[in-house]
């Protein structure tokens, strides 16, 4: 699937292994802007804001979703630089901008090229380290000059302590990324196989974001899907906004345990929120917390297990035929007040008892028990069909992408 092409400014992981896509979909080069050179930071004016078409009653990336604490790329900026396309020149660009607009906006553009990935795995050299700087009133933006086709990454990667950044328009797709002891980071309008989060010894991840994050393919293999992991330190403040995250089925006696979003790790976790996503189950279940995690909030987002991700994600040959049962959406049996359910539907079973729930709707006959609120019971839900799939999470195609993901 081609990277995604936004003009004239374009805006657009624990360990995971490169796996083989269960199911398979470029854009002509925007003409290149002027800009300043390395070196030379100055003021960038306002430019008119795209329009984006309507969100309407959907799950998933729409194009509405932005990070938090970051300007749009057609505001106007305090500090604008271009640099080249290496991660030195890059690193070296968000120092100059943070210097020249500390308390302001402040801005990085990529020249066209090839961006290094040296691995996801938690041991692989990050090609961002130590950069950035806390305090600042908003985040640094990064984003490719001339749109996500003028930059491609080539393989995955890893960021480690990075500070005050968003990065948008930056694909990993069909490879996958990971961000470590991350803080106050953003990563957004991407499309990858993998965008997980460790907490590993450079300190705790903390109010880190994944925006309208794509990963479109259901995969054969043995991992999860996506992960959030703690190693030596917490996390604390995780967003998952708008994103799509498609399963992963394992193959026939396979002894794997298989999720969509799995937390883990003995540090503390606190502070989750999947706000307009999608997610559909993989051969054991769709999300599973850990038993230290709290404050776990999935807000206006749809869930799908059970066996209705079938009606998008058919079982490729050879993979395991749901043996230990229909996956469960939700399974979180032995946790009790640590998740909160407001104006999403699960379909699937669901395990676990909820803090709080409202205006939340679930397929199961038996919903699961709620401190405060309760879920609506809709078995109908256990029928839903492609058709229904459709209208209320579509698909992440190039087409629809490229024309959600777009400011002029």
């Amino acid at each position: 699937m081609s990277l995604l092409l936004l003009a004239p400014v374009a805006v657009v992981a624990a360990c995971a292994p490169e796996r083989e896509p269960v199911t398979p979909t470029t854009s002509p080069s925007a003409p290149e802007s002027s800009g300043e050179g390395l070196g030379v930071v100055a003021p960038a004016a306002a430019s008119t804001a795209p329009e984006i078409p309507p969100a309407g009653d959907v799950f998933g990336p729409t194009g509405h979703n932005w990070p938090t604490r970051t300007p749009r790329a057609y505001d106007a900026f305090d500090a604008s630089i271009e640099c080249e396309c290496t991660w030195e020149a890059i690193a070296t660009a968000i120092t100059a901008v943070d210097v020249a607009a500390p308390d302001g906006s402040a801005r990085v553009l990529v020249r066209p090229g090839v961006l290094p990935g040296n691995g996801a795995g938690s041991t692989s050299e990050p090609v961002l380290a130590d950069v950035g700087r806390e305090g600042r009133a908003s985040r640094v933006l990064v984003i490719p000059r001339d749109g996500t086709e003028s930059v491609t990454i080539d393989g995955s990667l890893r960021l480690d302590a990075v500070v005050g950044v968003a990065f948008a328009g930056f694909s990993t797709f069909p490879k996958s990324l990971v961000l470590t002891s991350t803080r106050d980071v953003a990563w957004a309008w991407s499309k990858g196989q993998a965008f997980n989060i460790t907490s590993g010894d450079s300190g705790p991840t903390e109010n880190t974001e994944f925006v309208e994050c794509v990963t479109p393919d259901a995969v054969s293999g043995d991992a999860d899907t996506w992960a959030f992991r703690t190693g030596a330190n917490p996390f604390r403040d995780i967003a998952v906004r708008g994103c799509y995250i498609a399963p992963t089925y394992k193959e026939d006696g396979s002894s794997s345990h298989c999720d969509t979003l799995q937390l883990s790790g003995n540090a503390d976790k606190e502070g989750l929120l999947l706000e307009g996503t999608v997610l559909f189950s993989s051969t054991n279940a769709g999300f599973i917390p850990a038993a230290e995690a709290r404050d776990i909030v999935f807000d206006r987002s749809l869930l799908v297990g059970g066996d209705r991700m079938l009606e998008r994600y058919p079982l490729p040959d050879g993979a395991n035929a749901f043996t230990s049962g229909a996956p469960s959406v939700v399974n979180a049996a032995k946790s009790i007040d640590e998740m909160s359910a407001k104006d999403s539907i699960f379909i699937g079973r669901v395990r676990g008892t909820f803090a709080s729930v409202e205006n939340s709707t679930i397929s199961a006959a038996d919903p699961p028990a709620a401190t405060g609120g309760a879920f609506e019971s809709d078995p109908s839900l256990a029928d839903i069909d492609a058709e229904w799939l459709d209208a209320r999470a579509p698909m992440p195609t190039d087409d629809r992408l490229r024309e959600i993901w777009q400011l002029r």
